[in-house]
């Protein structure tokens, strides 16, 4: 029994020593561990593989005393005090078992050595054997960043401070007046508002704990400036003084052309608010007069109208007859109008005193000075011109007209004195005959259009004017369409192009003369023409002739019958002119020589019939054919020769021969013996051997050997 006791014993104690190191925590892999520290903050990695507490004290010195698991603990529990700064319990749940966990330690002290030490324990209380020492050097104070300054236009600007640690706040370093933050100092994106234009500092700072730090900017605030550009103008010449108003001694100003064309000079510079500006060109032109103060600028334009300056030529004066005169102004540029400066009466214009030419009427005789001005903006140009006016009789031009050629009968109303024909208008030249002076002459002029012709009088140095026009019209345009070809029978609708009215030629031949596009049946060819009639009754013509072509009639000759010939001549009709002809093979064989000529040869003909068409065409008839047949028969041998001068069967007949070439007959008798030979036989063996000599009545054999075919052999019987 006793023994029985102390072997419980022992295995209890056994078993009690087993359960207390396999129930104390284990560490997760890789921690306990620093993950991180900050200036006022250790952050720490843990994790055990069972529920527990994890206990943790920190010093901020390099601390190698070796400390129990229960004293760790204890400290923990107790709470920072004397050099410890930093302690945690922390519980780890079920949840959070085989997990990396972590906890944020706050210290005191920036770039301070800080050594931690950690101890983990179960749920029932059992410490690790020992805690784990770790060391961390906390980060020193960062340094605030203040962002970025800047150059502003007016008294406003957006400060963009970038948090770092803690809490910041704007103040004022330097500055020529006072500056306000909104919505507070303490934004760090605040808008900061001055009193005075000038460069200020100002400063970003951030204070946490023990920690603080500053960061300055520079913010330069610019008045803008107040462009004006003053008063532009017009100027009849190429140069202009500008009249900018100056601005301050520190602000800058440039003149520059921003728009119209040409190029600009400024005198003394572009930099002179009142610089003479010279230009290439005329015209308007916008300058502009730009203040910059720093990074601010302003502009202002102002418009300046470079004027070309008229110059004015009011032209000849003279004597006129009549109260009538045309004057004969030099425009040059600008609008110009006609006054009277002088006379016995008063004027009147036409078509109006604005055009050069006008013609002026006076009320009474006698001698007038008019003005010719000429103003463009504020750049005027006056010219005078003379004129005395005679009671005379008026120039009378008689009347104009529309022309339908290049030649027109002038009929003035001959004066007093000595006429001329002038011409005053139109697109080309002319001639007068007999002469310009011929109050009837005839005009002749080189081109179409309208015309001017001023019939001039003269006496007693004294002229006057009147002026008829002429509308000379060109021939109506006019196209008759092309020619064409149709076949006799047929009919054919015409073409032609043109405004107007139109008449055709000859008018029996068409169902409506008096259409653009009448249809024609001619019977033979014909030419039409058209006369086409405008408005003007000027007429043209043209014309369209239309072939028409007889239906083909055509023979392609007499049918042929060939022994053992496969080649022969054809010859059908002639072709007459516009027709085509062409040889066809409709059954059977053959090629020929040319299959388009009326004449040609055909070979390689079939044995039998070959049935060979001839097709002629003239382009616009339907074809015209024929036929031609050509049999060709087999090679024919007789086998019977009777040889006593009777006229039949006399000599030995090959049919086709002829085809063969050059053929050699050998006879022989009934033993092989050979009688005759002839190496180009013609038809022509009479049955005598080669001395001459009559062959008995007998069966004799033979063989013929031609150049084209194969050697033929059979028997013939010679019966006397």
């Amino acid at each position: 029994m006793k023994r029985f006791v102390k072997y419980i014993i022992v295995f209890s104690m056994t078993l009690v020593q087993v359960t207390s190191v396999y129930t104390q925590p284990l560490w997760v892999k890789e921690t306990p561990a620093v993950a991180s520290t900050g200036p006022l903050s250790i952050t720490m990695n843990y994790g055990i593989n069972v529920t527990g507490t994890v206990y943790i004290i920190v010093y901020n010195f390099n601390n190698t005393s070796i400390y129990s698991s229960s004293t760790v603990r204890t400290s923990a529990l107790l709470g920072p005090i004397g050099s410890i700064v930093a302690t945690a319990s922390i519980s780890v749940r079920s949840a959070d078992i085989n997990k990396i966990l972590q906890a944020v330690l706050g210290v005191k002290d920036p770039n301070q050595v800080h050594t931690i030490y950690i101890v983990a324990a179960n749920s029932k209380g059992t410490l690790q054997a020992s805690p784990v020492r770790l060391v961390a050097t906390t980060l020193p104070c960062p340094q605030a960043n203040a962002g970025l300054g800047g150059d502003e236009c007016d008294r406003n600007f957006v400060l963009n401070a970038v948090p770092v640690f803690g809490t910041g706040i704007w103040t004022r370093v330097s500055g020529p007046g006072s500056a306000s933050f909104s919505p507070n100092a303490s934004t760090p994106n605040a808008t900061v508002s001055v009193t005075l234009y000038g460069t200020y500092v100002f400063r970003w700072t951030e204070s946490q704990g023990v920690c603080k730090s500053s960061g300055d900017i520079t913010v330069n605030f610019y008045q803008p400036p107040v462009a004006n550009a003053g008063s532009g103008g017009s100027v009849c010449n190429l140069s202009f003084i500008l009249r900018a108003v100056p601005g301050s001694a520190d602000l800058k100003g440039i003149w520059t052309l921003t728009s119209g064309s040409g190029t600009v000079t400024f005198s003394p510079d572009a930099s002179s608010p009142t610089a003479t500006v010279t230009v290439s060109e005329y015209g308007s032109k916008i300058f502009t007069w730009t203040l910059t103060n720093g990074p601010c600028s302003s502009s202002s334009n102002v418009t300046v109208n470079f004027n070309q300056p008229p110059i004015a030529n009011a032209g000849p004066g003279g004597n006129n007859c009549g109260r009538e005169f045309y004057f004969n102004a030099v425009p040059s540029s600008g609008t110009g109008t006609w006054t009277r400066v002088s006379g016995p009466g008063t004027a009147a214009y036409s078509p109006n005193n604005h055009d050069p030419g006008a013609k002026v009427t006076v009320s009474t005789y006698g001698t007038y000075v008019f003005r010719w001005t000429e103003v463009i903006g504020t750049c005027t140009s006056s010219s005078t011109v003379t004129v005395s006016f005679y009671e005379q009789v008026s120039a009378n031009a008689g009347n104009g007209g529309d022309e339908c050629d290049l030649n027109f009968v002038l009929n003035a109303v001959p004066g007093s004195g000595t006429g001329t024909w002038t011409k005053v208008g139109g697109p080309g030249n002319c001639t007068f005959s007999p002469n310009n002076h011929q109050y009837n002459a005839t005009v002749t002029v080189t081109q179409s259009g309208e015309y001017d012709f001023a019939w001039t009088e003269v006496n007693n140095n004294c002229t006057s004017t009147d002026v008829i026009r002429v509308v000379f019209h060109s021939a109506p345009a006019l196209d008759a369409g092309p020619d064409a070809v149709i076949c006799k029978g047929s009919n054919i609708r015409l073409q032609a192009q043109g405004t107007g009215t139109f008449s055709w030629t000859p008018a029996n031949l068409l169902n409506n003369a008096n259409i653009p596009d009448p249809v024609a049946t001619p019977v033979v060819t014909t030419t039409f023409t058209v006369t086409l009639s405008d408005q003007w009754k000027c007429r043209n013509t043209d014309r369209v002739t239309i072939e028409v072509r007889e239906k083909p009639v055509v023979y392609a000759g007499q049918d042929q019958i060939l022994d053992f010939l496969f080649e022969t001549s054809l010859e059908a009709t002639p072709l007459n002119v516009s027709e085509t002809g062409e040889w066809e093979i409709l059954s059977g064989t053959g090629t020929f020589s040319s299959k388009n000529s009326n004449k040609t040869n055909i070979s390689s003909l079939s044995l039998g019939e070959n049935r060979i068409l001839w097709s002629v065409t003239n382009g616009v008839c339907s074809a015209s054919t024929d036929t031609v047949l050509i049999r060709i028969n087999k090679l024919t041998i007789q086998t019977f020769l009777t040889p006593n001068g009777d006229g039949n069967n006399d000599q030995f007949i090959i049919r086709g021969l002829e085809s063969l070439g050059k053929a050699k007959l050998t006879i022989f008798n009934r033993w092989g013996a050979i009688l005759f030979v002839d190496d180009n036989y013609g038809n022509d063996w009479d049955g005598k051997d080669n001395n001459g000599n009559i062959l008995q009545d007998d069966t004799y054999f033979y063989v013929l050997k031609p150049e084209k075919i194969a050697a033929i052999k059979g028997y013939l019987v010679i019966k006397q």
